[in-house]
């Protein structure tokens, strides 16, 4: 899978790919792979289907997956100096992944609630890009790309909406801090068109937009290799909103 740009533009680069067994995360592995880069991700529970994405993508560059827990801090950090281990160095972190969910009315969310939101799709990621960014540094550059959800712009998706607005202020803040070494982004997808959405929604939301679709898995990992390839050098700390222009009509 490639894309309009250099089949090599991310030669000799080591990508990470939290969350890259599940959803969009099989593509986005494929076309950072298609594109050069050796890819390593994460997975949580079915190995044997990540050992197959990780045998495709050795066929072209050096690839493996890890058994990995966003919700535990002892693996957030030690995830890196494992993969540097295996692989010497980390030039791009796609902070990908994390647990389904949960849009409880915040009258009756519970503790429990909160904290598996907040502590896998802001805390595990702000540690995951904080310890990135700084070997980066370290190691003269890098990108680092958090993927936060429109459901950070709707007030009434609860904790779930609440964790993504995070991750998009988090990306500025670390921005800030790791400039000009270390560059980062956000995008922030709206329901991505794959066969685990229910057909019916994503038909409905793709009728409600004005463009008359979806954003897809490709177009996410497209977007992944615009932000990592020189195109995007003068760039960091935005946000790229992907969803057809959805939120235009419905902000």
């Amino acid at each position: 899978m490639e894309s309009w740009f250099k089949s090599n533009v991310l030669a000799d680069k080591t990508a990470l790919v939290i969350g890259g067994s599940s959803e969009s995360g099989p593509v986005v592995c494929k076309i950072l792979n298609g594109h050069g880069a050796k890819v390593v991700f994460t997975y949580y529970k079915n190995e044997t289907h990540a050992r197959k994405i990780e045998k495709e993508l050795s066929e072209k560059q050096k690839s493996k997956a890890y058994s990995f827990d966003l919700l535990d801090m002892t693996q957030v950090f030690g995830l890196l100096p494992e993969i540097e281990r295996d692989f010497g160095r980390i030039d791009i972190l796609i902070n990908l992944g994390g647990p389904p969910p949960i849009h409880t009315d915040f009258h009756v969310l519970n503790e429990n609630e909160f904290d598996r939101m907040i502590d896998s799709h802001f805390k595990g990621c702000f540690f995951l890009s904080l310890e990135a960014a700084k070997r980066m540094e370290s190691s003269g550059g890098g990108v680092i790309i958090n993927i936060s959800a429109t459901s950070s712009t709707k007030y009434s998706h609860s904790v779930y909406g609440l964790a993504k607005a995070c991750v998009k202020e988090m990306s500025r803040f670390l921005a800030y801090t790791f400039a000009p070494t270390v560059r980062i982004l956000t995008i922030v997808p709206g329901l991505i068109d794959i066969k685990e959405v229910d057909l019916d929604l994503r038909n409905a939301r793709a009728e409600a937009s004005p463009l008359k679709r979806n954003v897809t898995a490709e177009e996410i990992a497209q977007l992944v290799i615009a932000a990592t390839s020189p195109a995007f050098t003068s760039i960091t700390g935005e946000s790229i909103i992907a969803d057809a222009g959805f939120y235009l009509l419905h902000p």
